[in-house]
């Protein structure tokens, strides 16, 4: 490029703003061969980057969370590394990102540690002659070689490549930030919308595709069936069942004109043959796309409830640990106990009186570190009990208290009174429906959120459901305000008590 310098030389500082910094985590998340090396780094620190990625305002920017759950994990912890980074300088950590990012771009870090100013025309040449890049990954490496040269603080040629190159970069955050997709059908006119609703009815009709309330797709029509089926063959392939993917997603009114609205978009046409098709496959996609957004919450959830147990998990080892440091000083102050005891019976009359008032004030010590000592045993137990509670809670056994109740001692007559039981099982079930007329008992996962119509309250058997089971009722629970209450026993008397007293309660 131009004369070489005498010595490489290691950049120190990152300086970009908070908008054009997602650009570097995004880069970091591309390169794929330094993954394990952020691993390694993030494990050092791992919740006090987590802490600096959620206050970095990032965290959920489309530019991380828009892939696969492995392209999110990666753009949370290179977030949290390089929020941490710049909020901190903390040498050691920024000399561990300089060696990841040396490493990930080496092409990039030579022409920079060897020149004394940089084309940036030239480098775009280099990298298309280079090899095929996907446009992501060709504009990160080009980023970090900027970010390089602003290190170095090197002279850069050619500015208007730089004009367009932070033009693309503008345009890129503009389409994973834009809401031109989202709510489409309501943006059309009405003329636009009956349009898309005579399509709905000729697609459904014509072609005989049926969704039931479980996800499973009907297709009369022989050529879509044949679509489907090869669809439904493929999935298996890999032992994974579109039924058991689809059945507990919730499929909505704005899925189906989301599917409409792009066919219309794209085909212009809407009498086109391939209506049929196009909505079929739109279709799967969007089921598709929902199950991948499901299980990128259930593992993020899952990740957040760990990191709250290593913390109480910490927190309870603290414990522990003062407690062995109580014991030990215990020891060594029984220790001097003796000896001075010893000493006593040895002395001679002169002696003594001193030495009984030493060791009457070591008795107090000791009578205070005992005291100390039980506090925080008692404090160990009250936390080994916590935990014992939050880990067996669904194990809970009430099987001594059945006989505890008489139906007379029951609060209030629950006859008029109306609500929903989640859980149990059907021959439960139906004596409680004796019990409460007015009440709604469910047992499966699949059942149609519109029975909880009306519901105020909503009691939980938690050893009687499936998770997929609790975690939908008490999403429905928590979006209608209802009240929630635990039932612990299939016993009638103590389960018509136990709603009794939810009732009176609320």
């Amino acid at each position: 490029m131009e004369t070489k310098k005498k010595a490489p030389k290691s950049f120190k500082r990152y300086i970009f703003d908070k908008e054009t910094m997602i650009f570097l985590v995004e880069a970091l998340i591309l390169n794929t061969k330094i993954h394990e090396d952020i691993d390694d780094l993030y494990r050092t620190k791992s919740k006090t980057f987590h802490d600096y990625a959620v206050r970095s305002g990032h965290i959920e920017h489309p530019l991380i969370v828009c892939g696969s759950i492995n392209h999110e994990e990666y753009g949370r912890r290179a977030l949290g590394i390089l929020q941490y980074a710049i909020e901190t300088n903390n040498k050691n950590t920024i000399n561990k990102l300089d060696k990841i990012i040396k490493k990930g771009w080496p092409e990039a870090y030579y022409n920079v540690s060897n020149y004394k100013t940089v084309n940036i025309e030239s480098y775009i040449k280099e990298l298309q002659n280079a090899c095929m890049r996907s446009v992501a990954g060709s504009m990160a490496e080009l980023f970090v070689f900027y970010c390089m040269c602003i290190d170095n603080m090197l002279p850069i040629v050619s500015k208007a490549e730089l004009v367009s190159f932070f033009t693309a970069l503008a345009m890129r955050s503009y389409i994973h930030t834009s809401e031109r997709y989202f709510d489409a059908y309501n943006k059309k006119s009405e003329e636009k919308r009956r349009e898309l609703d005579t399509l709905r009815e000729r697609v459904i009709n014509d072609y005989g595709i049926t969704i039931t309330p479980d996800n499973q797709i009907i297709v009369s029509n022989n050529d879509l069936n044949k679509l489907y089926r090869f669809a439904y063959r493929l999935v298996y392939t890999d032992k994974v069942e579109m039924y058991h993917m689809f059945k507990d997603i919730q499929l909505e009114e704005k899925d189906i004109n989301d599917i409409l609205c792009a066919y219309h978009d794209i085909y212009k046409d809407s009498s086109n043959d391939e209506a049929g098709r196009a909505f079929l496959s739109g279709l799967i996609i969007k089921l598709l796309v929902k199950s991948i957004i499901g299980a990128k919450d259930y593992y993020f959830r899952q990740t957040a409830e760990q990191a709250e147990m290593y913390l109480l998990e910490q927190t309870v080892e603290r414990v522990r640990s003062e407690n062995k440091r109580l014991i030990s000083e215990n020891e060594r102050r029984n220790e001097i106990i003796c000896n001075l005891n010893e000493k006593l019976r040895l002395s001679n009359t002169t002696a003594e009186k001193p030495l009984l008032d030493r060791i009457r004030d070591l008795e107090k010590q000791n009578a205070k570190l005992q005291e100390a000592l039980r506090q925080e045993q008692q404090k160990e137990r009250e936390l080994s009990a916590l935990r014992e509670f939050f880990f067996n809670m669904e194990n809970r056994d009430h099987s001594s208290e059945q006989d505890a109740v008489r139906p007379t001692e029951i609060i209030m007559d629950l006859k008029d009174t109306t609500g929903a039981i989640i859980g149990g099982n059907p021959k439960w079930s139906a004596r409680m429906k004796e019990l409460l007329p007015k009440w709604v008992f469910i047992l499966s996962e699949g059942f149609d959120k519109r029975s909880l119509e009306g519901i105020q309250t909503i009691f939980f058997l938690p050893n009687n459901m499936s998770h997929a089971l609790y975690y939908k009722a008490v999403a429905i629970a928590k979006t209608k305000n209802m009240d929630i209450g635990f039932i612990y026993n299939l016993n009638e008397q103590l389960a018509l008590k136990a709603i009794a007293k939810v009732l009176a309660g609320a």
